[in-house]
C-alpha cells in the first residue's frame, strides 16, 4: 500500500492530538510522509474531536468520506460518529469506554449496542479495554497510548512507523509521562496479542 489513512476519533482532553504527534514524529524519525489535520465539533474538553493521520503518497491532509484504512476511536460512541469514513475493509480499533452526553434526556448507547452498529457495518472491529489498561499503567489520560501499542501489533502500521519509532519520541518525554507512556504502549501491544491468540 503506497499511503495508509488513520482517523483518530474521540473528544477533547483524551489525548488525540499528543496520539497524532507521537505517530508524526515517529513518520519523521522512520523517513515516512506524514501529514496530520485537526477537526472538531466543539475545541473544548468533552467535545468531539477527529484527527487525520495520513502517511506515504498523500497530498491532502483529510481522509475523504470512506477512504480511512483504520479508525481508532478512544470512546465508543465517537466510532460511529465516524462511520462515514469507513468502507468494508476499515479496521476500527474502539476503546471500551462509553462516555454519557451530560444531556437531559438524552440515552446513550451501551457498549455492545454500538459494537453492534459498527458490525452490521460490515468492518472488523477490535474492542480494547484501554482505559483500564491505561490506570494499570499509571494514568488513565495514558488511553491513547493503549490504543497505539493495540494499533501496532495489528500490523497495520507496518512499513510507516513501528513500535522502536514510537519508543524513541517517547524517551523524550518528561520522565513520570515517559514511564506511563511507554508501559501503556506495552500493555496495549500485549492485549492486542492476547484478544487475538
Amino acid at each position: 500500500m503506497s499511503r495508509l489513512n488513520v482517523l483518530l476519533a474521540g473528544v477533547g482532553g483524551q489525548g488525540l492530538i499528543t496520539l497524532a504527534s507521537v505517530m508524526a514524529k515517529a513518520g519523521v524519525i522512520e523517513g515516512t510522509k506524514v501529514l496530520v489535520a485537526e477537526t472538531h465539533g466543539l475545541s473544548q474538553r468533552g467535545g468531539s474531536v477527529e484527527v487525520h493521520v495520513r502517511f506515504g503518497r498523500v497530498e491532502s491532509p483529510l481522509i475523504p468520506p470512506g477512504g480511512a484504512h483504520v479508525v481508532v476511536a478512544l470512546e465508543a460512541i465517537e466510532a460511529l460518529r465516524s462511520l462515514k469514513y469507513m468502507n468494508h475493509s476499515t479496521l476500527v480499533l474502539v476503546n471500551r469506554r462509553v462516555i454519557r452526553p451530560n444531556l437531559p434526556g438524552v440515552k446513550a448507547p451501551s457498549l455492545e449496542e454500538i459494537l453492534e452498529e459498527l458490525g452490521k457495518a460490515g468492518v472488523k472491529v477490535l474492542d480494547i479495554p484501554a482505559t483500564d489498561l491505561a490506570i494499570r499503567a499509571g494514568s488513565s489520560l495514558a488511553a491513547n497510548m493503549v490504543m497505539l501499542g493495540a494499533l501496532l501489533a495489528t500490523g497495520a502500521l507496518d512499513g510507516y512507523i513501528s513500535r522502536g519509532g514510537v519508543e524513541k519520541v517517547l524517551e523524550t518525554m518528561p520522565p513520570r509521562w515517559r514511564r506511563v507512556n511507554l508501559e501503556a504502549l506495552r500493555l496495549g501491544y500485549g492485549a492486542l496479542r492476547e484478544t487475538e491468540a
